[in-house]
């Protein structure tokens, strides 16, 4: 409801207005058709409420949580433009191309403008000519990370669809030859072929149409739940559902699968040879061999296909057990974490965001349960910062071809709280403030790029448009900033007096569990400033676990559908042994009435399981071979053909499907020779 912004608000000294989210809109006015022209107060000003967004709108560079949309970003920004180190930023241009014009198009307009502000700004260092602006798809950013696991995911989708129609095949197949004289004396009767197909292909349609029914409502209730789950993890999953498209596409899957392989059995009943159906009862019920064939293939095919989905589930869970296991390069246990965010009305000036945290760490610090307190500008996997860096020693280039640094603030103690390792030199002091010359650590990473053969302590670097040097006094060991499936990349950080950022994350060490002393620390910090608010309250071990909460999606997903088509295709197995052995109980009751022990009853029925398994169990080999190294992107010191991987999902399946042939097997040692005679 409402309007948008206008341009008058967009300028200096507009109207303050913002838009909502839907989500604030329930959560703080309740609903309340009369919000628009209502007043919310942030930073201390009064904003005039002109919008509602609609519920699950989320733009996705800015996340899924956003509650308030304003223009002049400035005005409300965590730091004004004058607090920005060196006053170099970037910036991102959203724009809806016209119809017709592609992304080529627009990218070559682009270099013009790029090229004429570069002729008219020859002294500035964005105007140098090696400087590109990029355009791009919004769409492609947003889901370039997710991509390749969603295609994976499909895959595994589509291969379980097919083990699933593979198995239905084979049962109405084994269905069918039950049913060879049922169809023979209707048309011995009078029924025509027309009415024979019809018959059996309704009977189909309506076994699909029944399962398609329990498989949707199905979904419905596991879609919700698995969003429920994971909405908290994976961004975006709360607003996953069954729609009318899901469920048309679905609809439509399951009848055409059910009439398309339903359709071999019935135009094969639907033609019976009369004479030797209704002759035969017992040697010929064990069906011709072609039959036979038909069926041993679909068993074959309903193994390979899960080796394929086995060996994948199999790869990425070796690797998320590495990702688990791989060391962060510090301690995450007993650490509590929240983000500060200082207003720039109330916390304008160096001395007033400095006064603050200060307090604030002296109060935290006294806290029974307390063993160390920090301030750092970004989180381990949460890279907040970057900056271009001239390190001492590399070649003097142009600002827009310097190597771009992760830059963090940190106070004293961030090494004690987090336990990473100090390599060399010293780590911060209370003198490293603004009256002194500007010194920072460096990370291993950044030593070993930079100054590989060196010693990098006494070492220079530049930041930004800043020309003062800033001296290395120590060395950081390696602590993952990207992400725990990379290694670190280079990282430089300041001590918090020489740069003093309004917007930082209080990290405290618990002798305890963290989570008890979230009430405390949380009224520390209102004694301060009452206002102030804190957000993002967590434990260290919980931003790791969101750091890897895709990695799991994924690897839950795909074991789900691993596990589904393992169950289907032993099933296929225990089907098919299970139907021939019924079909050959009067062989089997003669090779007994012979003198056949019953080890050489077991022999032959399970040869026969272990057979059609091993060679499936081969082709799935082969064919995961040939895909599998579509998952390097996913994987994490993991091969693509990671031996062990392939040995056990083709362990498993043998070890079971010798069981799943087993059961019937015993049925066939069981058999009575004299009941099995009498019945032929």
């Amino acid at each position: 409801m409402g309007r948008v912004f206008e341009s008058s608000e967009d300028k200096s000294g507009g109207k303050p207005a913002v838009m909502i989210s839907h989500a604030c809109w329930l959560r703080v006015f309740g609903g309340a058709a009369v919000v628009l022209g209502q007043s919310i107060t942030l930073d201390s000003r009064d904003y005039s409420v002109i919008g509602v967004l609609p519920a699950g709108f989320a733009f996705a560079p800015a996340g899924d949580d956003v509650d308030i949309w304003a223009p002049r970003v400035f005005e409300l920004n965590i730091a004004t433009p004058q607090q920005v180190y060196g006053g170099a930023g970037f910036l991102t241009v959203l724009a809806r191309l016209q119809d017709r014009v592609t992304v080529d198009q627009a990218q070559a307009e682009m270099d013009v403008v790029n090229r004429q502000y570069q002729h008219d700004n020859p002294g500035r260092p964005d105007a140098d000519p090696r400087q590109h602006v990029a355009v791009e798809k919004l769409q492609e950013q947003i889901v370039a990370n997710i991509r390749p696991a969603l295609l994976i995911l499909m895959g595994a989708v589509g291969l379980v669809l097919l083990i699933a129609c593979a198995n239905v095949a084979s049962l109405l197949l084994s269905r069918a030859l039950g049913r060879r004289k049922e169809i023979a004396v209707r048309a011995a009767l009078g029924a025509g072929r027309g009415v024979l197909l019809k018959q059996l292909a309704t009977e189909s349609l309506l076994l699909a149409l029944a399962g398609g029914v329990v498989g949707i409502l199905l979904s419905s209730w596991t879609t919700r739940a698995l969003a429920t789950f994971t909405q908290s993890r994976v961004p975006g999953m709360s607003g996953v559902h069954v729609d009318q498209w899901v469920l048309a596409f679905t609809a439509a899957v399951s009848l055409l699968s059910g009439v398309l392989f339903g359709l071999a059995p019935a135009l094969q009943l639907s033609k019976p040879d009369l004479n030797s159906v209704l002759r035969d009862e017992g040697r010929s019920n064990t069906g011709s061999r072609r039959r036979n064939s038909a069926r041993n293939l679909l068993v074959v095919s309903q193994v390979a296909l899960s080796m394929v989905l086995l060996v994948a589930a199999g790869l990425l869970i070796r690797s998320f057990i590495r990702l688990q296991t791989a060391s962060p390069g510090f301690d995450p246990g007993n650490i509590l974490t929240m983000r500060i965010a200082l207003r720039p009305t109330k916390y304008s000036t160096k001395p007033q965001i400095i006064s603050f945290y200060n307090q604030m760490l002296s109060g935290v610090r006294a806290l029974p349960g307390v063993s160390s307190v920090a301030m750092s500008s970004a989180l381990p996997v949460n890279v907040t910062r970057l900056s271009p860096m001239l390190p001492e020693g590399q070649p003097v280039v142009p600002m827009p071809q310097r190597p771009i640094l992760n830059v963090q603030t940190i106070s004293p103690d961030y090494a004690n709280v987090l336990h990473v390792p100090l390599m060399r030199g010293r780590m911060f002091n209370e003198h490293d403030d603004e009256n002194v010359p500007p010194v920072c650590i460096v990370n291993q990473a950044a030593a070993r790029r930079f100054w590989p053969n060196e010693n990098s302590i006494g070492k220079h670097v530049f930041m930004g448009q800043v020309m003062k040097p800033v001296e290395v006094v120590g060395v950081f060991g390696d602590v993952k900033n990207w992400s725990l499936a990379n290694d670190a990349n280079p990282e430089i950080f300041l001590p918090f007096p020489q740069l003093p950022w309004a917007w930082l994350y209080l990290d405290v060490r618990t002798s305890g569990d963290p989570h008890a002393l979230i009430s405390a620390v949380r009224r520390e910090i209102a004694l301060i400033d009452k206002d102030q608010p804190v957000t993002n309250v967590k434990t260290m071990d919980e931003v790791l676990d969101s750091a890897s909460a895709q990695s799991r999606f994924t690897m839950l997903l795909l074991g789900i559908f691993s596990a589904t088509a393992f169950i289907l295709a032993v099933v296929g197995i225990y089907g098919v042994i299970g139907y021939t052995v019924a079909q050959r109980t009067q062989e089997m009751g003669v090779r007994i009435a012979l003198g056949a022990a019953s080890a050489d009853i077991l022999r032959l029925v399970l040869r026969q399981g272990l057979r059609l398994t091993l060679i499936g169990i081969g082709i799935g080999l082969l064919v995961s071979v040939a895909l599998t190294r579509v998952m390097a992107s996913l994987l994490y010191k993991t091969s693509a053909y990671d031996p062990v991987a392939f040995a056990l999902s083709a362990g498993l399946f043998t070890l079971v499907s010798l069981v799943a042939s087993y059961l019937p097997a015993r049925r066939a040692i069981r058999i009575d020779p004299t009941e099995a005679l009498r019945s032929e």
